[in-house]
């Protein structure tokens, strides 16, 4: 893609921003417990005074690292979904596109995996991009009684965070995650035939994704 235009940001903006950055980095090398401010500043190359004029604490950051990356998810996957697609296909195509994206952007993926509780599936009520209205418009189509959206919500969670660790551990390569996925959509009650071709429309809104975000992150 082009490079975006807009307001330049302030020096104290891009600080906190390379903080952030610094951070991610720490966790994904180190894990979230064995990550002190020590090291992140370290890794930003910044003395340690510096971290407390923008954070208090070091759960204050993973706090905003949480929100920085549920950003470039949105903007980089979510936001990106093509409007008209079938419930399942946006099921599809919300997976695939996340594990692709976080294939290409490992340091990113690494630390989504290890610090859990980052929901696709639970867009706010704000969030007014049509890729948000498309995901809640989905899962409460494929939502069937007695089983609620919120159980939808939490069994696709489960399984793309799932697929995530296994696929960055090298223990699952695309392929079989198609396979899951597939699972996945016939446990919500999606036939065979409509599966196949969710699969396909997945697989081509990944490839999209792969060149479109490649070096932006």
């Amino acid at each position: 893609m082009g490079a975006e235009t807009g307001p330049v940001p302030s020096k104290r903006e891009r600080t906190r921003c390379a903080i952030l950055d610094a951070a991610i980095t720490v966790i994904a090398e180190k894990g979230l417990e064995s990550s002190s401010i020590d090291d992140l500043m370290a890794t930003a190359g910044m003395a340690r005074g510096t971290f407390y004029n923008y954070f208090h604490c070091r759960e204050e950051v993973l706090h905003a690292v949480v929100g920085m990356l549920r950003e470039i998810i949105t903007r980089e996957v979510i936001s990106r979904l093509p409007r008209g697609l079938a419930p399942e296909e946006i099921i599809a195509c919300t997976t695939y596109g996340y594990l692709r994206f976080c294939l290409d952007h490992p340091r990113i993926g690494t630390v989504l995996a290890k610090i859990g509780g980052f929901s696709l599936w639970e867009q706010n009520e704000d969030d007014t991009h049509p890729g948000a209205e498309c995901i809640r418009t989905a899962i409460v189509k494929l939502s069937e009684e007695p089983t609620s959206p919120t159980s939808v919500r939490i069994y696709l969670e489960g399984l793309a965070n799932t697929l995530l660790w296994r696929t960055l551990a090298g223990r699952l390569d695309l392929n079989r995650a198609e396979e899951i996925i597939a699972l996945e959509l016939r446990g919500l009650g999606v036939g065979n035939s409509r599966i196949s071709a969710a699969l396909d429309t997945a697989r081509r809104f990944a490839a999209t994704i792969r060149t479109d975000t490649a070096g932006n992150t």
